[in-house]
C-alpha cells in the first residue's frame, strides 16, 4: 500500500512539473469521455433502461400488417380485439386506445385545450399501472353512450370516467385531493374524475402511433367493440403475455388467429392482413436506434482518437524520461517497478480526463436536449444518475489502458547501455514506428467521421430542397377543436368554421383562411381505401390514399398549384355538391394519359362507399415526411364529413406571429369557451420534419470535427519528433548539398505517406460502416463517391498543412552544428 501511494504521489508530482503536457493531456481525455458519457446518458435512457411498467419484458403491441396494401404496420378493427380476448390463450389480456385527441376543458376557470385518450377499460391493469389516488377503471365505466345523445341536445349524457394525469392535477387543480368525485365539462359532455395516476407515468408509444407522451387523461371507449365494422381500424392495441411465454409462440398464436380472420372476412382477404406482435420496447425507441447506434459508434472513434493522440503525448514524454528510467534500471528498480509506476502515471491522466469528461458530459447534455427532435422519447429520463458514473468510471480506466501500455511497455524496456549512450539517436525509431501506426488509426477513423458527417449534411441539404407541394411562407396554422355535445350536428360545425374563416379574412393584412384536418406533416394521419365505380368495393382495400377534409379556401390559404379544374367553392357548400379535389399522384395512378377532372371516385369511409367527382387535380403534398413520397391523397368538401377539429391556416404578408392576439379575439367573441392552441407557422412543421436528420447531422459534424482536429495535432506531433530525431542526418544532407526543398519534400513525403495510408483503410472502413447511416439518408446513398472523394481531399489538405510547419522548421537546420556534433 505504501508502495503505491508513493508511485501516486511521485506521478503526481511528474505531472505537476509538466502543466503543459497535463492539459493538452487531459483535454483530450476530457472531450473523448465527455462525448462518450453524454451520449450514453442518452442511450442508457431510451434504449437500455426498460420501459417504467410492472415486469414490462411481458408488454407487447399487436398490429396489422397488410400485405396487399402499403401499410405494413397499422391499427386494428374493434371487433378484431374481441377476437383477441376470445381466441388467443398465451396472452392475459388485451388493451386498446385510439389516439389523442384535442378536447376542450370548459366549465371551471378559463377553458383549456387538452389530450385525451380514450381507453379499455382494461388500459391500466394490463399495462400494470395504478392510479396513486382513487381508482382505476371497471368495466362499467364502459356503458354506452345512449346513440340519441349524439343528435338531440335534449336527451342527457350520462358522466363517463376521467382519469387524469399527475401533471394535469397539478397545472389545473393545484394539486387538491378534493378533486375526485367533481363532475367537470369535457368536450360539452359532463365527465367524472375517479383517478390521479402518479406522477412519473407516462404512456410510451410508437411515434407512428399518433400517441404523444403528454397526456393530460384518459376515459373509457363508451361503446361496444363488436359492433364496430372491420374495416374501421383505427385501435392501438397493447397486450400483456402470460408469464414464461416466448414471443415467437405468442406470434405463432396470433398468426393462426389471423389466418381464420382472412378465411371469415372479405376485408381481411383482400388486404392480406396478418398480425404483428412486437416487443413495446423496441417499437417504441425503434425509430431513434439507428440514430443512437450511430452517434454512439461516432463518439467511441472520438474516445480512440484521443486515446491515440495521449498515446502520442506519452510516448514522446517517454523520450525525454529515457535516462531517467535507465538510471532507476542501474540503481536496482525491476522493470516491473517501473511499469507500474508508468502505469500508474496513465491512470492518473485518465482519472483527471475523467473529472473533466464529466463536466463536459453535463454541458453535452443540456447541447443534446437543446437539438433532440420533438419524437425523441423518454426525455426527462436522460441525465447524469448512477448508471451513467458508472459507465464514465469504466470508460476512464478502459481509456487508461488503450493509451498507458505501449508507452509503458516501451518505457520499462529501455536498454540501461542504450539509454545513457549520448549517441542513442536510433533508439527512437521503435517509437517513431509506433508514434506512426497510432496516427495512420486516427487518420483512419477521422475520414470515417468526417464521410458520416459529409453524407449527414448532403442528406440535410437534399431534405431542404425538397418540395412540399404547399408555400410556407408567411403561413400561420392554429386549431380549434369544437366540443361535441355543444356542436352535435353537422350544420352547425360547417356554419362556425365558415363564420371564424370569415371574421379572420377580414383582418389586416390576412390574404386567405382555409381550414384542413389533418394538417400536413403535423403527425397525425387519416386513410382509406378508393376504388372506381362499376368495381366492386370489396377489391378497394388494394389501394390506400391520404383522405384530407378541408374548406374552400384552403389550396389559397397553403399557396398549393392547381394543375387542372377548379379548386372547392362556397357553392359546393350550399348546394351539397358530392365533390372532391385530388392531387395529382391519384390522377397519375387512377387515370393515366387522361384528365381526371370529371371522373367519378369512389371511396370507402367508416364502412360506407361513396361517390364523388373530381373537380380539380393539385400538387401532390407531402403529408406524413419529407423523406418520403407517401400516398395519393384525396381532399374533401368540409360540408361533407363535418369533424369538430380543424387546423386554420392563415397567409399574411406580414408576420404571422402578430396576427395570433386578433384571431384569439376573434374565437373568444364567437365562443367564449373555445381554446386557441397549437399556433404554429408551416416553416415550423417544416423545421420540425427535419429535426432528426438536423440532430444526428450536427452532432457527428461535431465529433468529426474533434477527430479531425486531434487526428491533425497528433500527425504534427509525429512529424515534428521524426524531424527531431533525423536533425543530425537532415543537417549532413544539407552539408553535402540538399536543397532546402529537398529537405521539405523529405519530411512532408514522410507525413503524406502516412496521411495516404490512413486515408485508404479510412475509404474502407468508412465503406462499411456508414451503411449504418443509409436509413436516416436522403438524396444520397451511403456508399456516394462526391462525398468519398471531397472528404478525403480535405481531410489530406488539412493533415498536409499540419506537416509543413515542422517540415519548414526542417530546413532552417545548420549543417555546420550537425558537423561537430558528428
Amino acid at each position: 500500500m505504501d508502495s503505491l501511494l508513493n508511485d501516486l504521489r511521485y506521478g503526481w508530482r511528474k505531472l505537476m512539473r509538466s502543466p503543459g503536457f497535463t492539459i493538452v493531456a487531459v483535454v483530450t481525455l476530457g472531450l473523448g469521455i465527455g462525448a462518450n458519457t453524454a451520449i450514453f446518458s442518452v442511450v442508457d435512457a431510451i434504449l437500455l433502461r426498460p420501459l417504467p411498467y410492472d415486469q414490462p419484458d411481458r408488454l407487447v403491441l399487436v398490429w396489422n400488417r397488410m400485405d396487399n396494401s402499403s401499410f405494413k404496420k397499422a391499427p386494428v378493427a374493434a371487433p378484431d380485439v374481441i377476437d383477441y380476448r376470445e381466441q388467443a390463450r398465451l396472452f392475459e389480456g388485451f388493451a386498446a386506445t385510439n389516439n389523442v385527441n384535442e378536447m376542450s376543458l370548459t366549465g371551471d376557470g378559463e377553458p383549456e385545450q387538452i389530450k385525451v385518450a380514450f381507453v379499455t377499460s382494461n388500459f391500466f391493469s394490463v399495462l400494470g399501472a395504478e392510479p396513486f389516488l382513487g381508482r382505476a377503471f371497471t368495466i362499467e365505466d364502459e356503458t354506452p353512450i345512449p346513440p340519441q345523445a349524439f343528435q338531440d341536445p335534449n336527451v342527457p349524457i350520462p358522466p363517463g370516467a376521467f382519469i387524469m394525469s399527475h401533471g394535469f392535477w397539478r397545472r389545473r387543480f393545484g394539486g387538491d385531493p378534493k378533486v375526485l368525485g367533481r363532475t367537470i365539462l369535457i368536450n360539452g359532455g359532463p365527465m367524472t374524475v375517479v383517478g390521479i395516476m402518479p406522477r412519473d407515468f407516462e404512456l410510451f408509444m410508437p411515434t407512428d402511433a399518433g400517441m404523444p407522451t403528454d397526456i393530460d387523461g384518459w376515459s373509457t371507449l363508451r361503446f361496444d367493440l363488436s359492433t364496430g365494422q372491420r374495416d374501421n381500424q383505427w385501435l392501438r392495441v397493447i397486450a400483456r403475455l402470460k408469464p414464461g411465454v416466448a414471443i415467437e409462440s405468442a406470434q405463432a398464436e396470433m398468426d393462426a388467429i389471423a389466418a381464420r380472420q382472412r378465411e371469415q372476412f372479405q376485408f381481411h382477404a383482400n388486404m392480406g392482413i396478418h398480425i404483428s406482435v412486437v416487443p413495446m420496447h423496441g417499437d417504441v425507441v425503434g425509430h431513434v436506434r439507428p440514430i443512437l447506434i450511430a452517434l454512439f459508434g461516432a463518439v467511441g472513434f472520438v474516445l480512440l482518437i484521443a486515446c491515440a493522440n495521449v498515446a502520442n503525448l506519452l510516448l514522446a514524454r517517454a523520450a525525454t524520461r529515457g535516462r531517467e528510467m535507465a538510471i532507476r534500471s542501474a540503481l536496482g528498480a525491476a522493470r516491473s517497478r517501473i511499469l507500474r509506476q508508468v502505469l500508474t502515471e496513465g491512470v492518473l491522466l485518465a482519472i483527471l480526463g475523467g473529472a473533466a469528461g464529466l463536466l463536459l458530459a453535463r454541458l453535452g447534455v443540456g447541447l443534446l436536449l437543446a437539438l433532440r427532435p420533438a419524437d425523441l422519447p423518454r426525455v426527462d429520463a436522460i441525465g447524469i444518475d448512477f448508471t451513467v458514473l458508472a459507465f464514465t468510471l469504466g470508460a476512464t480506466f478502459v481509456a487508461a489502458l488503450l493509451f498507458g501500455l505501449a508507452p509503458a511497455f516501451d518505457s520499462s524496456g529501455t536498454e540501461t547501455s542504450e539509454a545513457l549512450n549520448e549517441r542513442g539517436a536510433d533508439s527512437g525509431r521503435g517509437k517513431l514506428q509506433l508514434r506512426s501506426a497510432l496516427v495512420v488509426g486516427e487518420v483512419a477513423l477521422s475520414l470515417v467521421l468526417l464521410i458520416g458527417a459529409g453524407l449527414m449534411l448532403r442528406s440535410f441539404v437534399a431534405l431542404q430542397s425538397v418540395q412540399p407541394g404547399f408555400n410556407p411562407q408567411g403561413v400561420l396554422t392554429y386549431n380549434i377543436s369544437l366540443p361535441f355535445f355543444s356542436y352535435r350536428t353537422p350544420p352547425e360545425r360547417v356554419q362556425f368554421f365558415q363564420r371564424m374563416e370569415e371574421r379572420v379574412a377580414a383582418l389586416p393584412g390576412v390574404e386567405a383562411v382555409g381550414g384542413i384536418f389533418p394538417v400536413p406533416l403535423g403527425g397525425r394521419f387519416w386513410t382509406g381505401p378508393y376504388g372506381m365505380p362499376g368495381t366492386d368495393p370489396e377489391t378497394w382495400s388494394d389501394k390506400e390514399a391520404n383522405f384530407r377534409v378541408v374548406t374552400p379556401d384552403f389550396f389559397e390559404a397553403f399557396g398549393a398549384r392547381l394543375l387542372s379544374g377548379r379548386t372547392l367553392t362556397r357553392a359546393d357548400i350550399e348546394e351539397g355538391r358530392n365533390v372532391v379535389v385530388v392531387d395529382n399522384l391519384m390522377a397519375q395512378r387512377s387515370w393515366p394519359n387522361e384528365s381526371a377532372v370529371g371522373e367519378q371516385l369512389g371511396i370507402d369511409l367508416f364502412g360506407q362507399e361513396h361517390f364523388l367527382e373530381v373537380v380539380g387535380v393539385v400538387e401532390h403534398m407531402r403529408h406524413e415526411s419529407l423523406m418520403e413520397d407517401s400516398r395519393e391523397t384525396v381532399y374533401f368538401p368540409h360540408h361533407l364529413f363535418p369533424f369538430t377539429q380543424m387546423t386554420l391556416a392563415v397567409r399574411t404578408a406580414t408576420d404571422p406571429k402578430s396576427l395570433l392576439r386578433p384571431i384569439v379575439g376573434q374565437v373568444r367573441e364567437m365562443d367564449a369557451n373555445l381554446p386557441v392552441y397549437n399556433v404554429k407557422t408551416m416553416e415550423e412543421y417544416l423545421s420540425d420534419a427535419m429535426a432528426s436528420t438536423r440532430f444526428t447531422m450536427i452532432l457527428i459534424a461535431i465529433f468529426a470535427g474533434v477527430a479531425l482536429v486531434l487526428a491533425s495535432v497528433g500527425l504534427y506531433g509525429v512529424i515534428s519528433y521524426s524531424v527531431r530525431q533525423r536533425t543530425q542526418e537532415i543537417g549532413i544532407r544539407m552539408a553535402f548539398g540538399a536543397e532546402r526543398s529537398d529537405i521539405l519534400r523529405l519530411v512532408v513525403g514522410r507525413g503524406m505517406l502516412l496521411i495516404m495510408i490512413g486515408v485508404g483503410l479510412g475509404l474502407a472502413g468508412a465503406l462499411g460502416l456508414t451503411r449504418v447511416l443509409a436509413s436516416l439518408l436522403y438524396g444520397v446513398a451511403a456508399t456516394d463517391p462526391v462525398t468519398y472523394v471531397g472528404i478525403s481531399g480535405l481531410l489530406v489538405a488539412i493533415a498536409l498543412l499540419a506537416c509543413l510547419v515542422p517540415a519548414r522548421r526542417a530546413t532552417r537546420v545548420d549543417p555546420m552544428n550537425s558537423l561537430r556534433a558528428e
